[in-house]
């Protein structure tokens, strides 16, 4: 296995740094790769978070499983790059900071484009492409708090890709997946469509990390585990969240539109909510009067997903809405029947 000038060998594991750019003061815009390769034959799986910079918990968990995992312990190829977007990790911030771009909203990206849109085409062709199962972790930064795993369920992508991202969701273990959402442009959406079975699991955040932040590292690597596991990287039982997975469609997002300031929910995660009715009121921050409500856009069940934090900017994601399509229990051998 070969990623630009990093090479690894069979029952090796190595590092290094893709240079893929540098910014206008030739500062190297570059991306750590950690390749670990078993001695036997088996898929090559690619794991990675930090495409938004402040998203940290899957770069805790990738760095925790590198800690424990020996090549002679799988089979087949781990790829793992901890953070993806190395300036917006430096500076804590969501965007690439070099052009401000969301990395995670470039599609295929731009070799003669900007940072971004050169990252984007880079890291694609340069590693994702080269692996044939994709985990990319988020989380909520700061001042969010996620809980679910994403997978794509579209009638335009390949019904076998479409099959085994939705059991790498189901053993990846957290007790609600999504199979589809209302974000548009994200690498996930091009890496499935290009045939490889694909989750982002979105795990955890906020200000809570400080009490339950080792419990939130510990599932989101136990998840990467599992699904090693299932696709006979690993021997080991799985260990899922709980004995029921929700399939979500979650279709409509709450955002704070127009307004900023001081934020207050009105409404609980879990609660179904009618369109129109208020899922929270914008405060302003120094006299304290309301500025406005904020509505739900349609019917939806408000999922386990939001702003924690009061202090909001404008057009800042707040919620999201959705409808249950189906509910699942799965043993182990079930999940692994279909890979």
């Amino acid at each position: 296995m070969k990623i630009s000038n990093i090479e690894c060998g069979r029952g090796e594991r190595a590092f290094g740094y893709m240079q893929v750019d540098e910014t206008r003061g030739r500062i190297p815009v570059s991306i750590p790769i950690n390749i670990v390769r078993g001695i036997e034959d088996g898929p090559t799986l690619l794991v990675d978070a930090a495409l938004h910079g402040e998203e940290n918990i899957g770069t805790v968990a990738i760095g925790q499983l590198l800690r424990t995992l020996e090549p002679k312990d799988i089979k087949g190829t781990l790829i793992a790059v901890p953070v993806v977007n190395t300036a917006g990790f430096e500076f804590q911030q969501r965007e690439v900071t070099w052009d401000g771009k969301d990395l995670n909203r470039q599609g295929e990206g731009d070799p003669d484009g900007t940072e971004a849109q050169r990252l984007a085409h880079a890291y694609l062709n340069e590693v994702v492409y080269k692996a044939d199962y994709y985990i990319d972790i988020h989380s909520g930064g700061p001042d969010a708090f996620v809980w679910y795993t994403i997978y794509e369920d579209s009638p335009d992508l390949a019904p076998k890709v479409v099959t085994d991202s939705k059991q790498m969701a189901l053993a990846y273990g957290l007790i609600d997946v999504f199979c589809r959402t209302p974000w548009h442009g994200t690498l996930h959406e091009v890496t499935v469509r290009r045939g490889i079975p694909t989750i982002s699991p979105e795990m955890g955040g906020g200000a809570d990390f400080m009490w339950n932040g080792q419990e939130m590292v510990d599932i989101g690597m136990q998840g990467i585990v599992n699904v090693m596991i299932m696709l006979g990287m690993l021997d080991g039982t799985m260990v899922l969240q709980g004995p029921k997975t929700k399939i979500w469609d979650a279709k409509h997002e709450i955002t704070s539109g127009p307004h900023h300031g001081i934020f207050m929910r009105k409404r609980q995660w879990g609660e179904r909510m009618k369109k129109g009715e208020v899922y929270g009121t914008m405060y302003h921050p120094y006299t304290g009067e309301s500025l406005a409500d904020i509505l739900a856009p349609e019917d939806g069940t408000i999922l386990n997903s939001g702003r924690v934090w009061p202090v909001v900017v404008r057009n800042r994601f707040a919620t999201i809405l959705g409808d249950m399509v189906e509910e699942i229990t799965l043993s182990e051998s079930e999940l692994a029947q279909f890979m």
